[in-house]
């Protein structure tokens, strides 16, 4: 039996969701295989230090993204090179004790950032252990956020300015793999048996209506509240189905905001509510990697929201969006009504979402497993 981890962190939601999606087209493909999830702060919390630093860092972070005031990304980017910079040899040596009692055969990351220590840690213990690295957004925003050429591992690029990025970071090309696009829970290819119009009026709203979906990730955004009230005002004969995540606040404020359309008000959900997508005409939230992919996936034209706090990561994932026409990108809340009129009357960003879609996590959980082969072969012609 191989041992594979799969390691992300709870920043947003985007890397949780992608790590989940991978573990799930890991194991329906690999029975032999035992794949664990693992927090990367589980990890750090082995270093008596470190580990307090990486989730008060977390917390605030996430604490920020739910009133859309990420203060100085980037500067919050460089402090967490740093930091992973002075955990030195010695830091490493301390959180290679979390892997003693089963070491890993096989680490892939959805993380960014601290990748170098992640798996010098894991080879202390096994130094067989094959590393894959892959980045969950469009573009790298600085260098060394995601790629890392002197350590060894793979890169599985789902973009062209991924790969190029790590082939001019110094990555060479037998570690550097294009992939279809981002990889996301297989449950999004999975397409509900329901009858749409039946669904729509399960949920209580209209059958007959335009209906969109507005997450803003796991966190909740004050934006869902705006967005709420903005639509209202314009009386738009749509429904709307809000996913606030763990924003209790932004919560209980829609769900008694009096509105002259139909409303489905949800808080977190554990899984991936890929279902909603499947009953709406559109969608509304971040221009997040994730909320991009899942829009094409179910082939759900996307309305971004101009990223603030969050733009030096995102940006790339902007520009995406708009070059490949798969939905609009609105500057602020007050654009939205005019694109959601836009996105319900012409079809074109439909069409553009349907010849985007991909079917990339079941292409890398077959990779990985290629490379896993191909490692073990080579190991085996060492000693053999």
């Amino acid at each position: 039996m191989k041992h594979v981890v799969v390691v992300y962190f709870d920043a947003a939601s985007g890397h949780r969701s992608a790590a989940v999606g991978l573990k799930r087209a890991l194991d329906r493909c690999y029975t032999d295989w035992s794949v664990r999830l693992v927090n990367i702060v589980d990890l750090f919390d082995q270093h008596k230090r470190f580990g307090k630093i990486a989730r008060y860092g977390i917390d605030r972070f996430n604490r920020q993204l739910k009133r859309d005031k990420v203060f100085d990304l980037g500067g919050q980017i460089n402090l967490s090179l740093l930091f992973h910079d002075l955990l030195g040899k010695e830091g490493i040596r301390q959180l290679s004790t979390f892997w003693q009692e089963t070491p890993p055969d096989v680490v892939i990351s959805v993380t960014p950032m601290y990748n170098p220590a992640l798996y010098a840690s894991v080879r202390l213990v096994n130094p067989s252990a094959v590393c894959i690295t892959i980045p969950v957004d469009f573009e790298e925003v600085k260098p060394r956020y995601w790629f890392t050429p002197r350590v060894e591992q793979y890169y599985l690029n789902g973009t062209d300015r991924l790969y190029q990025q790590a082939r001019k970071a110094g990555v060479p090309d037998s570690q550097n793999y294009r992939v279809a696009g981002m990889v996301v829970d297989p449950l999004c290819y999975e397409t509900p048996v329901l009858e749409q119009r039946a669904e729509r009026a399960r949920l209580g709203l209209n059958p007959d209506w335009p209906t969109g979906v507005i997450s803003f990730g796991g966190q909740g955004c004050i934006h869902l509240k705006t967005i709420a009230e903005a639509v209202a005002q314009a009386d738009l004969r749509v429904n709307l189905i809000f996913l606030c995540g763990r924003n209790e606040v932004v919560f209980n404020a829609i769900q008694n905001l009096k509105t002259p359309y139909r409303k489905r008000v949800l808080g977190y959900q554990t899984e991936t509510p890929i279902q909603y997508l499947h009953l709406a005409d559109f969608a509304i939230g971040k221009p997040g990697a994730m909320t991009i992919t899942e829009a094409l996936i179910t082939k759900t034209p996307l309305i971004a929201l101009k990223s603030k706090g969050m733009r030096p990561v995102q940006r790339g994932n902007e520009a995406w969006l708009v070059a490949h026409q798969v939905g609009i990108l609105a500057r602020h809340v007050g654009e939205i009504v005019p694109a959601i009129q836009q996105i319900i009357t012409n079809p074109v960003y439909q069409q553009r979402a349907a010849t985007e879609a991909h079917r990339a996590i079941f292409d890398v959980a077959e990779l990985i497993g290629s490379l896993v082969s191909r490692n073990l072969q080579k190991k085996h012609d060492q000693y053999c």
